[in-house]
Parts: structure tokens; sequence; C-alpha cells
């Protein structure tokens, strides 16, 4: 059997360093996902060839052209579907109904976001979905403040750990 682990960031905003600590904790791991709000450049915190596949979406407070809006791709048999959130109003929605909608439409099994600084896990009962914020990496809004992030550990048995971590 196959296991994936995937290493959830988001809203990092410089903060390098924070970034880096969380990469060394979960090594090894498949997939590194940023959720949005890099503020520079992801590979001076990954390096320029990481041993795992890096996916990013822009933020709001990231510019230019550098990152897409959102990403879909798959880990082992499940779709998911990376955003920021800021364009579904999930700072706004208590439900994320608009979140959720969203991803029934793209057949996502997984949303990975992230734009309140707040770490949550939630599932969409209704349509099987499973919504993971990972909080902020460099400025949570959580606990003591520390960052916060997230890993999803995958199986080809259909079994999806999600787990909120803090720095």
């Amino acid at each position: 059997m196959r296991r994936y682990k995937v290493l959830v960031v988001s809203d990092s905003h410089g903060r390098y360093g924070n970034l880096q600590l969380a990469i060394e904790r979960e090594m090894p791991f498949d997939v590194l996902v940023h959720c949005g709000d890099v503020e520079g450049y992801l590979e001076l915190a990954t390096g320029e060839n990481p041993p795992y596949e890096v996916r990013v979406v822009k933020g709001n407070c990231d510019f230019g052209g550098r990152y897409p809006k959102e990403e879909e791709f798959r880990v082992g048999f499940f779709n998911i579907w990376a955003t920021h959130g800021n364009l579904y109003n999930v700072k706004n929605e208590l439900d994320l109904s608009t979140l959720k909608n969203a991803a029934k439409e793209k057949r996502a099994d997984i949303v990975l976001f992230g734009h309140t600084h707040c770490s949550e896990i939630m599932r969409d009962e209704e349509n099987n979905i499973l919504l993971l914020n990972p909080g902020s990496i460099g400025e949570s809004r959580f606990g003591n403040g520390n960052g916060t992030y997230a890993t999803l550990k995958i199986t080809d048995d259909y079994e999806v750990i999600p787990e909120l971590k803090q720095l």
C-alpha cells in the first residue's frame, strides 16, 4: 500500500525561517502545498530543486503573475484543489458556502485554502469534501501566535488523515 504525505502551509508573508522549520520537521514528504501570501520567493525556503513536489497559489498579497490563482492536482486517488480563499469569501462566510459550492463544481475531494490565518479542519458531509486551512506559518491568529501548518497523510485505501500543527 502506498502512503503519501502532504505538507500544507499558507500565509508565510516572507517569513522563510518558519517555513524552513516546518519543512525540516516534516521531512520526508511528497508534496508541499503553499496556499498563498508567500510575499517573495518560495525557493528561499525550499531551495532550487527540492526532493518533493511543490504546488503554490497566489494570495492577495502576492503581486505579479508568478503563481497561479488556483491549482488542481491528484495525490493517490484524491482530487485536491488549492486556493488562497480570498476569491471565495472565506473571511466573511462562517459556513464557507461559496468555497464549498466551488469545490463541488470542481469535483474536489480535498480543498486546501488559507487567507484567514486561522487553522481549521471541516468536512462537508453532504458532498464528502474535506476542507483544510493550515492557518498561517508566518502570522498565526491561533493560540500563542506561533505559526501553524498542517499535514495530510493519504493512503491508497481511501484514507485521509489531516493534522493541524504548531511551530
